[in-house]
């Protein structure tokens, strides 16, 4: 065929090809033509093969080229960067579809990552509305990435609607508890004030009442000194009428012997009288006689007055004892009713003696527990404000969650 060839030609054929494979096998980038020979026949076989060989180069520099792209932009993908894509051409089919397909799986990647980029920023932006529309193709962790998206989606709408409503409930709550707790210090804080003014009155109602019974006490003791000295007026009644009575039996005996003297007296006026008259019958010699008798009957006569006026004084005495046995009798009976009614009395002082004593204790315990109360009761004035502050603290986060979810876009 090519006549006669050398065997450095056939080596320099063999190099060639040898040569050709490693370029297309991508093992070299530069191929090194040979023109001539110095066999004719070989050297237009070399012409052949280069233009054959010069074309399957440019071929090859264009699918390198393209690989290349290639590898940058897969690359920059690695990376998370989609904005790139394979621009080169080539001839090659295969490759040609290699890159149209990577392109076409760039764009695909970029738009689904992009609505993902969207959509979180919106999530991150408070506005939960946005969802993906998930395209059928879509498979596998891509699928679930953006089924779980539209998820927490979902999720974040209800939470911000819940949170919304929590928040108006709280609100409400809050501005309520507010309210009543604002009401709840200043009747404590009135409470603890009326407390106060209720602890000093019961101290001083304690005093007053200890003061009672102690006067009670002293009164009592009064009572039993005027009831002694009752009984002892009594006894001095009793033997003031007891004295009256000896003293009618005395006065009734002088009244006796008084009758007596006045009977004496009476008989001796009328010996007098007969000596009178004896003497006037016996005449000269009775002259003495009869001024004798004359005394005698003076005498009787103011022995009888006298008499008389004893009687007198004695009827009067008897008359005033009487009255004094009336009166004794009076005072007896008086000191009698006196002694009962100061008996009665010391009964009821020793009962209110007793009764002031129960309460004082009484009025002592309420005075313990208003004591305790008022003290209860200013620590509940402190809780109340206490709570109150915690209440105005709740009002305001409250507001601002309300605040903070209506901020937020949801359906």
């Amino acid at each position: 065929m090519f006549g006669s060839v050398s065997s450095k030609q056939l080596e320099i054929i063999d190099n060639y090809f040898r040569q050709f494979i490693e370029v297309v096998q991508y093992k070299r980038n530069e191929f090194e033509y040979i023109e001539s020979t110095g066999n004719s026949k070989v050297d237009a076989m070399f012409k052949e093969w280069n233009k054959l060989i010069h074309s399957t180069d440019a071929q090859i520099k264009d699918d390198m080229k393209v690989m290349g792209e290639t590898v940058l932009t897969l690359d920059k993908v690695e990376q998370g960067i989609y904005k790139y894509r394979i621009k080169s051409k080539t001839k090659n089919p295969m490759i040609t579809t290699l890159s149209s397909t990577i392109n076409k799986m760039i764009n695909t990647v970029e738009k689904d990552i992009t609505t993902v980029k969207d959509t979180m920023n919106s999530y991150s932006q408070d506005d939960y509305r946005t969802r993906i529309t998930v395209d059928p193709r879509i498979k596998d962790n891509m699928l679930e990435v953006m089924n779980s998206i539209n998820t927490l989606g979902n999720t974040l709408n209800d939470m911000a609607k819940k949170d919304l409503n929590n928040g108006k409930m709280l609100e409400e709550n809050a501005n309520n508890m507010s309210s009543s707790m604002h009401n709840l210090a200043a009747k404590a804080n009135e409470q603890a004030a009326s407390l106060e003014e209720t602890a000093a009155a019961v101290e001083e109602i304690t005093s007053i009442t200890r003061n009672n019974a102690e006067n009670a006490v002293k009164m009592s003791s009064l009572g039993q000194t005027v009831k002694s000295s009752v009984s002892n007026g009594q006894n001095l009644a009793t033997k003031t009428a007891t004295s009256m009575d000896e003293i009618n039996t005395q006065v009734t005996a002088i009244n006796d012997a008084i009758n007596v003297i006045d009977q004496i007296a009476f008989q001796t006026n009328i010996l007098s009288l007969n000596a009178a008259v004896e003497a006037a019958t016996a005449g000269e010699a009775g002259k003495g006689f009869a001024v004798v008798a004359q005394e005698v009957r003076n005498l009787a006569s103011r022995s009888s007055e006298a008499a008389k006026e004893i009687k007198n004084l004695v009827e009067n005495a008897n008359s005033k004892a009487n009255e004094g046995k009336i009166i004794s009798d009076k005072m007896i009976e008086g000191y009698e009713e006196l002694n009962k009614h100061i008996s009665e009395t010391i009964h009821i002082i020793d009962d209110v003696s007793s009764s002031s004593k129960e309460q004082m204790t009484g009025i002592e315990q309420i005075n313990d527990v208003i004591t305790m109360l008022d003290r209860v009761t200013q620590e509940n004035a402190n809780e109340s404000n206490s709570v109150l502050n915690m209440a105005k603290e709740v009002s305001s986060i409250s507001v601002d969650l309300v605040n903070n979810a209506k901020s937020k876009q949801f359906n």
